[in-house]
């Protein structure tokens, strides 16, 4: 039986993947929102709710299923209606979703009639369950903590511990998440001791605040590729922002192309589409010299093209300068590519031995252990040891937590 069917009368939040809908490859929190969306389903749940730009829409489970079938690409958009061209917007993926879900959905209202909606669908007492970072608005949380319990996952803090790695208008909009959460929540899920080491450290001064619980992410079974292994194929995967730290890597590369005649020249593939704070990055990158030659600029790949670069690699660089949970260490070491990972608490939590970590203060320890990799003069970890977290025992974790009488946070 699937963990999730312990869930009390849970409501899911799924504003994170209709908004997302035709951005492209998903992000890391987009893949949770979506796993949450297959488990609940799974476990007969029959509410789930989505803030729209015209209100909130409540679906059942066929409105459910049509929005997974839309979000992974099953079904095409439909046309835009007449609401969502009074945005002057309707053909926008997302509106023309919205168009085709509020077709389907067993209830509908404006932002401020929210607490009226779950009261005459039977929300009383029911426990909403917010994964996304989306919809996280004093109107979303205080009508839900009133009539029941909100739970919400915290996938990591960098807005407000790394304002200077973000959007501009990031750090502001996050803390009053966060702190909205404190104030309403019941649990918070974190997707990491670090995650929750860095809430507690938030919080430390504040007297209410909600039951934290660590349920690491799972992550899907890769098996290990018996091809062999192109001793100068490395690859860089995930969006494209300051805080993946791309531009020291391109550093490292300018400097071993200096050292290395261009066929022995290791090659550098970029994938993931481009973030923020990035446009003299990507304008560096787009006139380069060795740009196509060294270093390959991919952009999101399909998951199948992106796991055939794994499978062939020797290994994934992953530089970031903090994390909250990070997939892909985990999926390159699956997938038999050598995880090389700043060293980050998060990572010796959810990698442990199966990486090889480098110093992140300077390029110049990252060109090191990139030349004793070539070489073939560093101890490589055993990636056969590599410890697959699944989404089975995720749920597990979540469904004993929230059955437990928990009250409505410390104080």
């Amino acid at each position: 039986m699937n963990a999730v069917s312990h869930l009390p009368a849970a409501w899911l939040d799924v504003t994170r993947t209709l908004t997302r809908i035709g951005w492209g490859a998903a992000t890391g929190i987009d893949r949770v929102e979506v796993e949450y969306l297959r488990a609940f389903l799974d476990a007969g749940c029959n509410r789930f709710l989505c803030r729209t730009t015209r209100g909130y829409l409540l679906l059942d489970r066929i409105g459910a299923e049509r929005l997974l079938e839309l979000a992974e690409g099953k079904r095409p958009l439909g046309r835009a209606d007449w609401m969502s061209r009074l945005t002057f917007r309707g053909n926008r993926p997302r509106h023309r979703a919205e168009a085709d879900l509020r077709s389907l959905a067993i209830d509908r209202c404006r932002y401020k009639a929210l607490f009226c909606m779950i009261e005459r669908n039977g929300g009383a007492g029911c426990t909403y369950v917010n994964v996304g970072h989306s919809n996280l608005t004093e109107g979303t949380l205080s009508a839900f903590g009133t009539l029941g319990r909100c739970v919400v996952m915290i996938h990591d803090l960098i807005p407000i511990t790394h304002p200077d790695l973000v959007a501009d208008t990031q750090p502001q909009n996050f803390a009053g998440r966060i702190a909205r959460v404190r104030k309403h929540a019941s649990h918070v899920i974190a997707n990491s001791q670090a995650t929750a080491d860095d809430l507690a450290e938030h919080w430390a001064d504040e007297t209410r605040i909600p039951e934290v619980f660590v349920a690491h992410l799972g992550v899907a079974e890769i098996e290990a590729m018996p091809t062999p292994r192109d001793p100068l194929h490395f690859v860089m995967l995930g969006t494209i922002e300051p805080r993946k730290n791309h531009a020291m890597i391109v550093d490292v590369w300018e400097a071993l192309a200096k050292e290395y005649p261009p066929e022995s020249l290791p090659q550098l593939h970029i994938i993931g589409r481009p973030g923020w704070k990035v446009d003299d990055l990507m304008a560096r990158l787009e006139a380069h010299p060795l740009l196509g030659t060294a270093i390959h600029l991919h952009g999101a790949l399909p998951d199948a093209e992106m796991r055939a670069h794994l499978a062939s690699a020797k290994a994934l660089l992953f530089p970031s300068i903090t994390e909250g949970y990070g997939f892909p260490p985990l999926e390159a070491a699956m997938a038999g590519a050598v995880p090389v990972c700043s060293d980050l608490p998060v990572f010796r939590e959810t990698v442990g031995e199966c990486a090889v970590y480098v110093n992140n203060s300077t390029a110049y320890h990252w060109k090191e252990t990139l030349e004793q990799l070539i070489a073939g003069s560093i101890a490589l970890p055993d990636l056969t040891k590599v410890k697959r977290p699944t989404w089975k025992e995720h749920f597990e974790i979540v469904a004993k937590a929230l059955n437990s009488q928990d009250g409505r946070g410390r104080s």
